[in-house]
């Protein structure tokens, strides 16, 4: 009798403990979107998110040119602080391209709270001097976070360190 006494608190709470979470969807939130600007027939400019609060949230796949192009759409809990990673990257239909021409590519984390119902999306620039990427919000087309700004290979964005001419990233 005491050994059942003494297993079934602890049993009862590891299996409270296994209670799953509710669906986002279901609870105050808002949608962040990936966009992507085709620049001509061979590149794509990506800007996606990479992971929310360090789960990963890019569909594992063994072929990841066929999600060129793509864009996902993320769920985030409203009111909360989340840490979005995300990235912006020049993407190549052709594999020779893809083999052979240095990338270029911002990728960080970005910390904002998002507003229950509102809707964001990623924008962004992709070019040798310097590549940016960062979260805007749809109602007022301003910036939320911080907007990453990662000097590109050409001499110019490099030494100088001088953030890029802004534009939209997908429309």
């Amino acid at each position: 009798m005491r050994l059942a006494a003494l297993t079934i608190p602890p049993l009862i709470l590891a299996l409270a403990a296994c209670q799953s979470t509710p669906d986002l969807a279901t609870l105050p939130h808002a949608t962040l979107a990936g966009t992507h600007v085709d620049v001509d027939s061979d590149r794509v400019d990506t800007f996606q998110v990479v992971s929310i609060d360090g789960r990963n949230v890019l569909p594992i796949t063994d072929q990841p040119v066929k999600l060129i192009g793509h864009d996902t759409t993320q769920l985030l809990p409203a009111g909360l602080p989340v840490h979005v990673e995300i990235e912006g990257y020049a993407a190549y239909y052709s594999t020779l391209h893809r083999l052979a021409w240095d990338p270029m590519r911002a990728k960080g984390i970005v910390e904002f709270v998002p507003a229950a119902g509102a809707t964001y999306s990623l924008h962004g620039v992709v070019n040798a001097e310097a590549s940016s990427v960062w979260i805007e919000d749809n109602a007022t087309h301003e910036a939320v976070g911080r907007k990453l700004v990662v000097p590109g290979r050409g001499a110019a964005g490099a030494a100088s360190g001088v953030e890029p001419t802004l534009r939209s990233g997908g429309a």
